[in-house]
């Protein structure tokens, strides 16, 4: 029988034997770590990050159908709210990517997060739409950094076999976030908690509690992130070796169970030196400590043009464009999503005996869109019968007799359909998780946003509530899928000083998307039924056939 204490000895021994002979680059660095205890807890505390991500651009859209009395809300002033968030994004996104790639991952991460529980707070408690869009907007310019520094952060410390794999567990954690959200507004919202507070002028209703409660993953991100260590990848970027040893030594610490002195690797190559020969230490600490001092006006410029030269030109136009298409049709169509939904158990529980049962999707947002009008119209007779100019549609189902003004809505079973759409999006991010290495990033991209962009233009013809979730589910499951694998592809193609820096233009772009195809949806379904679904399904199509010439990036190193 082997002493345990030899056999201990042994194992150290074999340890020793194995050090990493001259300077060991970021790779071979992060490999040696091993993969245990600290990328377990790492993950962890990335879970309330994405789930905080997901919440601060979603709320809105389960809030509008029961808020729409207490705010008085138009078809075009919910395109607003679920598109004003986006534009907080796309104002910051020069600004968070670089002040990451100029100070670091972890200092934005905490800040950011805690900002954006501030201002979600701030959201629940407003009393009007202006107040509402204003915190929203703010929301979303802060929480645009986080999300961008998050994805850099977590692959900054998995090697090349698991990076990806990384990539889509993130995936799976925004479709847990998926899961969550319709489950708390299922819990809370049609609940009637009604507070009338400072004599009546201040109102609390069960939609706001819903906001307020939405804001914990972020406190909890930012407070978590606190006792997490420094990017090793942009430390070493920075010129500041010996710190980036000391995070590679606490990780193999973790992941290993062994003394940190056992890390196998004793000098990390200098990433300030590129294109140079010179290997001198005093040099390395000067070319460092110069770097360090560059201002930061200088550095953003740096960066920006690097984008504009090859190789980096042709990369960065795809991975814009490819997102500008996936979010455009994804974000537009799963923000509108419960309000879809509660169209059709409006239209399905409509007490008038002409409306048919088995109408088609089509048949139920004209219903929609003509009581909407009719609505609004009846509100602005009340006020001004003189300037009223009703708006009518090319539909006459709507019975004027059996309008009620205004209902807030918060059926169990719009946010039941939301929820199966989670969970099917967890299944799916949980078995693209497992086969990722084997299909590929571009893969993924060009087969899966073809069939997704079949299922939007689909939805045109489906006639039951079943079809349309089943439709809906692949559409926007397919879809995140899709998106999450572009932000992977992105991080292997572009270099550590420009990495955040494009991914949140990459971002960008897509949110531009998102408030485009949110502010145009309204206006589509006020033309017809066909244009909006024509809107979702063709550009998912055309953005397939882009990805089929983007670089395939599987188990590519990090630059």
């Amino acid at each position: 029988m082997k002493n345990p204490a030899m056999q201990q000895n042994k194992e150290a021994t074999k340890g020793e034997e194995k050090e990493h002979c001259g300077p060991a680059d970021f790779e071979t660095a992060i490999a040696a770590t091993g993969y245990g205890k600290f990328n377990y807890l790492l993950l962890l505390v990335a879970m309330p990050c994405c789930i905080g991500t997901v919440f601060e651009t979603t709320t809105m859209s389960y809030v509008l159908p029961s808020a729409e009395c207490d705010l008085n809300l138009s078809l075009v002033d919910k395109g607003i709210l679920n598109a004003v968030c986006y534009a907080g994004m796309i104002s910051s996104a020069f600004l968070w990517g670089f002040l990451s790639d100029m100070y670091g991952r972890k200092r934005l991460l905490v800040y950011g997060f805690l900002l954006d529980a501030t201002f979600n707070v701030l959201c629940a408690a407003s009393q009007n739409v202006v107040a509402i869009m204003i915190f929203k907007f703010m929301g979303g310019f802060i929480v645009c950094g986080p999300f961008a520094v998050l994805m850099a952060y977590l692959s900054e410390f998995h090697s090349l076999r698991h990076r990806s794999r990384v990539m889509m567990l993130i995936g799976i954690f925004y479709s847990i976030a998926n899961v969550l959200l319709p489950s708390l507004a299922w819990v809370i919202i049609p609940q009637e908690w009604d507070f009338q507070l400072i004599g009546g002028s201040f109102a609390i209703h069960s939609w706001q509690i819903f906001l307020a409660v939405c804001c914990i993953p972020s406190l909890l991100s930012g407070t978590s992130v606190i006792f997490l260590p420094e990017s090793p990848k942009f430390l070493m970027s920075k010129g500041r070796n010996q710190q980036a040893l000391a995070v590679f030594r606490t990780l193999y610490r973790h992941n290993t169970g062994r003394e940190p002195q056992h890390y196998p690797i004793k000098e990390l190559v200098d990433e300030t030196l590129v294109g140079s020969e010179r290997t001198d230490g005093k040099e390395t600490q000067e070319n460092g400590a110069a770097s360090e001092k560059r201002s930061g006006l200088q550095n953003g410029v740096q960066q920006i043009m690097v984008m504009f030269r090859k190789p980096h030109l042709r990369n960065s136009l795809l991975a814009y464009s490819i997102q500008f298409g996936i979010l455009f049709g994804l974000n537009t169509f799963r923000l509108w999503v419960p309000q879809l939904f509660t169209i059709i158990d409006e239209y399905e529980q409509d007490p008038d005996p002409n409306f048919s049962p088995g109408a088609t999707l089509c048949d139920m947002l004209a219903y929609k869109v003509n009581k909407s009008n009719t609505i609004h119209g009846l509100q602005a007779a009340s006020t001004d019968a003189s300037s009223v100019v009703l708006h009518r549609m090319d539909f006459d189902a709507l019975n004027m007799n059996d309008v009620v003004l205004c209902e807030a809505t918060t059926e169990g079973s719009m946010y039941l359909k939301s929820l199966i759409i989670g969970m099917v999006g967890v299944l799916a991010y949980l078995i693209t998780t497992v086969l990722i290495n084997c299909i590929g990033n571009r893969n993924i991209l060009v087969y899966g946003l073809l069939v997704s962009g079949v299922c939007g233009l689909s939805m045109y013809w489906a006639k039951t509530s079943l079809t349309i979730l089943a439709l809906s589910t692949t559409y926007i499951t397919i879809s995140s899928i899709a998106s999450t694998a572009l932000v992977g592809s992105v991080v292997a193609m572009f270099p550590t000083s420009m990495r955040t820096m494009v991914v949140s233009l990459t971002m960008m772009f897509g949110r531009s998307g998102s408030i485009i195809g949110n502010l145009l949806f309204p206006y589509l379904m006020s033309l017809g039924c066909w244009p909006p679904f024509l809107m979702i399904g063709s550009i998912q199509i055309v953005v397939s056939l882009i990805a089929t010439t983007i670089p395939r990036t599987v188990k590519k190193p990090l630059q």
